[in-house]
């Protein structure tokens, strides 16, 4: 018999019992012999314990007295109960429980550990904690959650999410293996549901630490949006079949918008239903976003999805500047001739490359449309795979009206009465006399052409921020199906989003380095935990430290501990 001590879940309270061990099979189980009470502090706990004691001595004594053995004492007075009381727990104190933590200062010094004394048990990956943690916290996304654990498994799942991106599954496994860091797996999914009621607070704290990096306001707003898969064909209020931009057609999908500033800095984010449509995500977000933040009075760029009536109305409405890709096949014909005439383009350096800019009038806004000879070459050469395409399906003549049902498709082939259709070689060369012309519509009167068309040139900086979230960061597939765990995913991906692309602003002060580069170097930075093999004290040495691993350290005025030193 001794004396156990075990706690509830979430509760101050203690309970103390006393115990017996018993052999059922190959397995060694215990049973409560008896329960001596409740306590809420330590000196409850060791009263209750000495009575639990006092139980096991007056226990043993009766024991033997029923034995029909001759007692070799006399009665035992009240100094040899507590003597007996004493010795029980010396014995439980050495024999049961967890060996009680050697403090550093009890560890053998590294000068005087024999190499041969020590094993390697585990490898850490310290870069990202210590980096991307740092971020992290300058983020201010401590202050989401409340309690000191929930802070902790947040951090601790975003900053996974950036190391080794993956399910909630494996990443309880990575944590452990990769981090040194144990979590129970039901815990994890109870901080999605913690997290969801704070999406809002998260979006704003995301805003404002843009706001607080970059040295001037935001005056450019880049927007996109694209779509996220499900390993699933259920639909509900969320999930839903819609037109994927990654062509999983046989599987639902949510339409993700995102707001980023020049700099790839992310403004917002909002999450539709997988069935909506691109051109109506832009007012819905505005709207979201105002009601959370004041994102005052900035220029909009975007591509073909934006340029609806609507949006453009809303933008004007509400002040904002914008500069849209233009759908100049649409246009009107009169206007269409003055952008074929090449009487109204002038002769400008695109870079490396000689091109023509003209500048029209669209419905009291400006149409600005650039030519360039790869871009010419580029869409001939796009335009020709689709032809190739054509040529063997369209081989047999037969009834194939039903097999042509791609509008790009379509826009090249004409179907006879009789339901045979042909390659038109007149829509080709209509098709081809927009070849390497872009245009862009903006309401921004002051600003030059050139000062425009660089705006715009920056949206391949939102088109990468899709790219790290898809990919780096692997934001879809989404393996959840309850509608808040799937937001909450959304929110957390974007604040793993979110510290990488401040990360990599700061450092690109001093160097220019890709998320990806940042991640594999980091991820890097580990270091090795050996165990001496007869006191079991630990041990950490860190591991090779690289050039671009230094400069990263160097941006954030983090030092590392390069030295071999006791760990605990």
């Amino acid at each position: 018999m001794f004396v156990r001590v075990t706690s509830t879940p979430k509760s101050p309270r203690k309970s103390v019992k006393v115990v017996a061990s018993f052999r059922e099979g190959y397995k060694v189980k215990q049973k409560m012999i008896f329960h001596v009470g409740i306590a809420n502090t330590e000196e409850e706990i060791e009263k209750l314990k000495k009575l639990g004691y006092e139980y096991i001595a007056r226990a043993k004594k009766e024991h033997e007295k029923n034995s029909g053995q001759t007692n070799l004492f006399s009665e035992q007075s009240l100094e040899d109960v507590a003597n007996l009381i004493e010795k029980y727990a010396k014995e439980n104190a050495t024999k049961k429980g967890r060996k009680s933590r050697v403090s550093l200062e009890k560890i053998i010094p590294t000068s005087e550990v024999n190499i041969d004394q020590i094993i390697e048990t585990k490898r850490v990956v310290e870069g990202i904690d210590e980096i991307c943690g740092k971020v992290y916290d300058d983020l201010g996304y401590n202050n989401i959650l409340k309690k000191n654990k929930d802070k902790s498994l947040l951090k601790d799942l975003v900053l996974s999410r950036i190391a080794v991106p993956a399910s909630k599954n494996k990443t309880q496994k990575i944590l452990l293996k990769q981090f040194n860091k144990e979590y129970d797996l039901d815990r994890i999914y109870r901080l999605l549901d913690k997290l969801h009621p704070n999406i809002g607070n998260i979006k704003k704290i995301t805003f404002n630490g843009t706001l607080s990096l970059v040295p001037e306001k935001v005056d450019v707003l880049l927007f996109d949006v694209t779509t996220l898969y499900f390993e699933s064909e259920n639909n509900d209020e969320l999930r839903e079949f819609g037109y994927s931009k990654d062509h999983r057609f046989n599987t639902t999908q949510v339409v993700l918008a995102l707001a980023t500033n020049r700099d790839g800095l992310p403004i917002g984010y909002e999450l539709f239903k997988g069935n909506k449509a691109e051109v109506g995500t832009l007012c819905e977000s505005i709207n979201s976003w105002r009601q959370h933040f004041d994102i005052g009075s900035v220029c909009f760029v975007g591509d073909r999805a934006m340029m609806s009536r609507k949006n453009v109305q809303l933008l004007e409405n509400l002040g904002h500047n914008y500069i849209i890709a233009a759908k100049l096949r649409s246009m009107p014909i009169s206007l269409k001739k003055q952008i074929l005439d090449g009487k109204n383009y002038k002769a400008t350096q695109f870079g490396d490359e000689l091109g023509w800019i003209g500048e029209f009038d669209y419905e009291s806004k400006r149409l600005i449309v650039s030519y360039k000879k790869t871009r010419a070459q580029h869409d001939a050469e796009q335009r020709q795979k689709i032809i190739d395409k054509l040529k063997k399906s369209l081989g047999a003549v037969g009834k194939t009206k039903k097999l042509i049902t791609n509008h790009g498709v379509r826009k090249y082939t004409t179907t006879t009465s009789d339901s045979e259709t042909i390659i038109d070689n007149d829509k080709i060369a209509r098709d081809s006399e927009m070849d390497g012309l872009h245009g862009v519509i903006t309401n921004i009167k002051e600003e030059s052409v050139f000062s425009i068309l660089a705006h715009y040139s920056r949206l391949w900086v939102i088109e990468e921020s899709f790219r790290i979230n898809k990919h780096s960061l692997s934001m879809r597939p989404i393996y959840h199906f309850k509608k808040e765990r799937i937001e909450s995913h959304i929110a957390l991906c974007y604040m793993a989003f979110a510290t990488l692309r401040h990360l990599q602003y700061k450092i690109s002060i001093t160097t220019k380095i890709s998320p990806e580069q940042i991640i594999e170097e980091l991820f890097d930075v580990q270091a090795s935990i050996y165990i001496h093999k007869e006191t079991g004290n630990k041990y950490r040495i860190p591991g090779h430290f690289s050039h671009a691993a230094s400069k990263i350290y160097k941006s954030l005025n983090i030092i590392r501990k390069l030295d071999a030193v006791p760990y605990n």
